[in-house]
């Protein structure tokens, strides 16, 4: 025998031990019931002489079953906020050039900003006259006197929006890779949609609450000087209480008490503060009660938690901020977000935190910040609740903390801190999400698909194995024993690559079986030609796959092109099926082209040698 071809069964001794190695996992992972599948029990069961465990063959929605969620991006939200944000950066901006103005607001339906002052035309000329602000913004007109009116130009707006949606999906992909699910489908699809498939994950309600929330976080400064909310005091009953808190339930229509607040130069008042059973009641409060007392452009009034009780009993209610309407800080400055266990000297001691680092940018906007507003509460406010006021005692740069209400058990709060550090540290969504459709593919579905799928699989391949030693004989043999490696190198592949078999991926596993029978008739035919022709047995082996090879490599190529193609610009199952078509056709060559003719030619070692053909 030629040296190479001890080379060449080395390859093949190699390829198949590898493959059966890499099932390992897989092996195990479908060994245990299906609730337990992705569990410490999976994790413990895998040898640990063999792969990673998180590199078993995994199967799509269609064959598991699993959550799809179709989610509607808000861009027109999107869009007003990045108008009310610039109403903020122009003000600024006019203040840095000592250009007077009056006051900046956002009009036209959130769309333009207008700015009024004694001389329109100087700051129009100080906004369009800054290379950044012209770049992407131009005065429409129709402003009345005394004032001039901003808005973004179409195209940007038009950027914009396209760049949200991706975004969007960015920052829904980043969730789910972190929250562990195995093998998502995420894509855009029409009108602002994302598609989200996560296969095997069983519980909706926290899907949506992971993925939905925007996580728009932001910093606040408290208004605690301002006396404003006083005069509701006339307007709604006194809350009932002593010093342990308030006596709940309280009054449907929400009640008012006060709390004392230290004041920047160094006294305290006692601040009026609104209180309500829930979050529905209290902001029913607020809109027809607060809202009208203050100026929209000066103070907004934020929603917090208090609790009531002692000890581990404690019920919870709901409370109003006064806060400053500008937005100080928002979220998009951390860097990175982390649970932690809050070491300071205070009641929160021991509990979960979600600590966070800044950016560069963040950390100097945060210490201008906190060294403006000494003494004063800065509020954290995250999805429109405010989480923690705590008092500024000093200058805060690179680093911070949100403290979560109390009243849970230890478990809770850690569940919830790692749910706001996980947002936190993968991305706030650049616009809010609305569940459009939600489908929940039930646990009775999946096998029932893979057991029909299996079947059908294990059918045609019986088929083609009698087929093939019937018709073939010895030669047939070979071929089935080509065939049997060529599956198990395609399940070993996907488990690699963590690939996922769907239903359509089953089709494309049996087609590629079928292509690997057809290369073997190919070549058998071809040998059968040539012991024709008078060659002998060796001679008719080595010619024939010499001859066959262009035509095995041909049809596999065009078959492999329209794979790619099929999952560069397919998605969902036509990807599943072209993944496996892929992966399956190069199974294919390698069996036929390598295997079978390693095989074969040790048979035919001595021209004397016998083959049924």
């Amino acid at each position: 025998m030629e040296r190479s071809w001890y080379w060449r069964v080395a390859l093949v001794v190699a390829v198949a031990i590898l493959s059966i190695y890499q099932l390992v996992p897989s092996w195990f992972y479908f060994k245990l019931p299906p609730d337990q599948r992705n569990t410490e029990a999976y994790d413990t069961s895998v040898p640990g002489w063999a792969p990673d465990a998180k590199h078993h063959l995994n199967l799509g929605l269609d064959l598991q079953g699993g959550i799809l969620l179709s989610m509607g991006v808000d861009v027109d939200r999107a869009v007003k906020t990045k108008v009310a944000r610039r109403a903020d950066e122009i003000g600024e901006f006019l203040k840095g050039k000592n250009v007077a103005f009056t006051g900046t607001q956002v009009v036209g339906g959130g769309a333009q900003v207008e700015v009024t002052a004694a001389n329109p035309g100087e700051v129009k000329d100080a906004v369009l006259g800054s290379t950044g602000y012209s770049e992407e913004m131009y005065s429409p007109g129709g402003a009345p006197e005394g004032a001039v009116r901003f808005a973004f130009k179409d195209a940007v707006l038009r950027d914009f929006r396209e760049k949200a949606v991706k975004q969007a999906e960015k920052v829904i992909r980043n969730r789910v890779d972190k929250w562990g699910v195995t093998e998502p489908d995420i894509k855009t699809k029409a009108n602002n949609q994302i598609q989200v498939q996560l296969p095997g994950f069983k519980d909706p309600e926290k899907a949506k609450e992971l993925l939905g929330r925007t996580a728009q976080l932001e910093f606040k400064i408290a208004d605690d000087e301002n006396p404003v909310l006083d005069q509701v005091r006339t307007q709604l009953p006194q809350c009932q209480g002593d010093r342990q808190g308030l006596s709940l339930p309280l009054p449907e229509s929400g009640c008012w008490t006060v709390e004392p607040v230290e004041l920047p130069n160094g006294g305290s008042r006692a601040a009026t503060m609104v209180a309500a059973n829930t979050r529905t009641e209290l902001e029913k409060v607020i809109e027809e009660k607060l809202n009208p007392l203050l100026d929209p452009q000066k103070n907004v009034v934020g929603i917090g938690e208090g609790q009531v009780g002692q000890g581990p009993i404690k019920t919870t209610y709901y409370r109003t901020y006064l806060l400053r309407a500008k937005t100080e800080l928002t979220g998009d400055y951390i860097a990175d977000a982390a649970v932690a266990i809050d070491q300071s000297d205070t009641l929160q001691r021991g509990r979960p935190v979600v600590s966070f680092k800044m950016s560069p940018e963040g950390a100097r906007l945060m210490d201008k910040l906190t060294s403006e507003n000494m003494r004063r509460r800065m509020a954290t406010v995250l999805d429109d609740k405010v989480e923690t006021a705590p008092y500024i005692q000093g200058r805060i740069s690179s680093n911070g903390q949100i403290t979560l209400g109390s009243g849970r058990n230890q478990q809770d709060m850690f569940d919830e801190a790692n749910g706001i550090a996980l947002v936190l540290k993968a991305g706030a969504l650049p616009a809010p999400v609305t569940i459009t459709e939600e489908r929940t593919v039930g646990a009775t579905l999946g096998p029932e698909l893979v057991r029909k799928g299996t079947l059908a699989a294990l059918v045609g391949l019986a088929l083609v194995v009698v087929f093939m030693v019937v018709y073939y004989r010895g030669t047939g043999l070979v071929a089935d024993v080509a065939l049997a490696l060529n599956g198990l190198l395609v399940l070993a592949v996907m488990s690699m690559i963590g690939t996922t078999l769907t239903l359509p991926g089953i089709a494309g596993f049996v087609l590629t079986l079928g292509m690997a029978v057809d290369a073997n008739v190919l070549i058998n035919e071809r040998i059968r030609e040539e012991m024709r022709a008078g060659r002998n047995v060796r001679q008719s082996v080595q010619l024939g796959y010499d001859r066959v090879f262009w035509t095995i490599v041909d049809s596999h190529v065009t078959t492999l092109v329209a794979g790619v193609v099929l999952f560069q610009y397919g998605s969902g199952p036509i990807r599943g099926f072209a993944v496996t078509l892929i992966i399956g056709l190069v199974a294919s060559m390698f069996t036929s082209i390598v295997v079978t003719r390693v095989i074969m030619e040790y048979f035919t070692r001595h021209d004397t040698a016998r083959l049924s053909v």
